[in-house]
């Protein structure tokens, strides 16, 4: 699978790299898991939002109950 690649500014404002590797709708949120392409190993997941214009931003997931839901269903190994 070719994945998809998202650049981000970390805190000291360099450009990371990540490679969005699957994303998923459950329960009516939309989830994304990605890891920087130097280190697929690292997953990480996000949600992604809107606000009421419509621009997207995305939250990591910190819950533990929303990890292993999306664990749960994902194809990934984690």
């Amino acid at each position: 699978m070719n994945s998809r690649i998202m650049t981000f500014n970390d805190e000291n404002g360099n450009k990371v790299e990540y490679a969005i590797l699957e994303q998923k709708l459950i329960c009516g949120n939309e989830y994304v898991a990605m890891a920087p392409v130097n280190d697929k190993s690292h997953i990480e997941i996000y949600k992604i939002k809107f606000d009421k214009d419509w621009n997207e931003s995305l939250s990591e997931v910190e819950s533990d109950k929303e990890i292993k839901m999306y664990k749960d269903v994902s194809s990934l190994n984690f």
